[in-house]
């Protein structure tokens, strides 16, 4: 209950407008108990981003096992769960900027850019682009309307959010084809 709480404050306000109160409040316990388990307000924000992503890894299962499936399903999860979206905007909008990124973070994209290089050795994707560009590229795509819902409206003309996701999994099917091989299908 606090890491739910925690993530919904930080996505709501980020880290510097977070207050360890709000959160104790929302989780339905005292500030003592907040601090037993966290160290400090930076190490719950931390406990709430590899949280996120363990979530992430969990639906990693359920991946469809083509491009444009796996477009469309994770731009799903993503417009589905707009805190999480927003907790990751918000640990990009911190003021301060680390260059290392915490171990198991950095093993859950170092697990995407595995599935990536897989998804090109079997013949998937293009294998003249490097996997790291295509991961990046994946998760502008899928993250993007979730992130900036007013600005993919206005872009695709769309009027409402039922039209926006339908839009946008156009979008991804033309991109995954794109991205296909010659002669493959996405």
């Amino acid at each position: 209950m606090i890491l739910a709480a925690a993530q919904r404050e930080f996505a709501r306000v980020g880290f510097s407008g977070a207050r360890i109160e709000r959160i104790a409040a929302e989780a339905q316990c005292n500030r003592a108990l907040v601090y037993f388990y966290f160290k400090n307000k930076g190490a719950l924000f931390e406990a709430a981003l590899d949280e996120a992503a363990e979530h992430r890894s969990g639906q990693m299962g359920a991946q469809p096992q083509t491009l444009a499936e796996g477009l469309i399903y994770w731009f799903g999860q993503n417009f589905a769960e707009p805190t999480r979206i927003r907790l990751i905007m918000q640990e990009a909008l911190a003021d301060t900027f680390e260059a290392s990124i915490p171990a198991r973070r950095q093993a859950y994209l170092d697990e995407q850019v595995g599935i990536v290089r897989a998804f090109q050795q079997h013949g998937l994707l293009r294998g003249d682009i490097d996997p790291r560009h295509l991961l990046t590229m994946f998760l502008a795509l899928t993250s993007f309307p979730a992130c900036f819902p007013k600005i993919a409206s206005v872009s695709l003309a769309v009027a409402d959010e039922k039209q926006l996701q339908e839009e946008w999994k156009t979008c991804l099917k033309i991109v995954a084809d794109l991205l296909a091989p010659p002669g493959a299908q996405p």
